[in-house]
């Protein structure tokens, strides 16, 4: 049979082996934290850097969109430009045509 004394060194004992294992696990778990955390930081690093290279094509494409749409509004206007330009043309020559058949006699149909 045991006595105290016995229980008592069996405790003690019991005690020193769980708080070796629970430091020796304690170290193992921050270690394998500190290297988890050196991945995130580096993965988020990485992104980082996709992030800024994927704003400045953002910034390229909308300073694009904006050259083309001053192009597009250029070409509207000559284009307007031209469509009243030739408008009054016609409009002239379908007039000199009316005034030359009343002259002429000839009626239009």
């Amino acid at each position: 049979m045991l006595t105290k004394t016995d229980l008592s060194q069996i405790r003690k004992v019991v005690r020193e082996e769980v708080e070796a294992e629970v430091k020796d696990s304690t170290r193992t778990l921050e270690g394998e934290i500190r290297s988890s955390r050196m991945r995130v930081q580096n993965d988020i690093s990485e992104l980082d850097d996709r992030m800024k290279n994927v704003e400045v094509r953002v910034d390229k494409v909308g300073k694009d969109v904006e050259d083309v749409k001053k192009r597009v509004k250029k070409i509207e206007r000559t284009v307007d430009v031209t469509a009243k330009l030739l408008d009054k043309d016609i409009v002239g020559a379908l007039k000199r045509v009316r005034r030359i058949e009343d002259h002429l006699g000839i009626s239009a149909q």
